[in-house]
C-alpha cells in the first residue's frame, strides 16, 4: 500500500474498478439490513438483465422486445414484446432462453412474455 498523507489520502493510484468495489463495500457495510436487501435485489436484477442481453439483445426476436421487468419476489422475468405473434414466439422459446441465461450466470425461475399495451413504444419518447 502507499503512504498516507496528513489529509488521510493514500499516495497511490488505483484503478477505477478497484475504487468502485471498495466504495460499494463501504456503502453496503454501512447500510441497514433493509437497504442491504435492496442492494442485493438490484444486483440480482442487473445480473439477470445482463444475461438477457447476452442471449437475446442482438437476435431477430430480441429486436421485438419493448421492455423487461424482473419480479424478485417470484424470481420471474417479464418480457414485453411489440406484437402478439412475437409474444407467442418468445413464449415457445422461453425455456431455451432461460437455459442460455443460466449458462451466462443469470439463472431465473420463470420467464413470462406479454404484449406491450397499445400506445407504448420502444425507444426514447418525444
Amino acid at each position: 500500500m502507499g503512504k498516507v498523507t496528513e489529509k488521510g489520502r493514500l499516495k497511490a493510484t488505483a484503478g477505477l474498478g478497484e475504487f468502485i468495489n471498495s466504495e460499494k463495500m463501504r456503502l453496503f457495510d454501512g447500510a441497514t439490513p433493509e437497504r442491504q436487501a435492496q442492494f442485493r435485489k438490484a444486483e440480482r436484477r442487473h445480473v439477470i438483465f445482463q444475461a438477457w442481453n447476452k442471449v437475446c439483445a442482438g437476435t431477430r426476436e430480441g429486436k421485438h422486445v419493448t421492455g423487461l421487468h424482473y419480479v424478485a419476489e417470484r424470481d420471474e422475468l417479464i418480457v414485453y414484446t411489440d406484437g402478439a405473434s412475437w409474444t407467442q414466439e418468445l413464449t415457445m422459446m422461453r425455456e431455451i432462453i432461460r437455459a442460455r441465461m443460466d449458462a451466462c450466470g443469470g439463472a431465473v425461475g420463470n420467464i413470462v412474455v406479454k404484449t406491450t399495451r397499445p400506445g407504448f413504444a420502444k425507444g426514447p419518447r418525444e
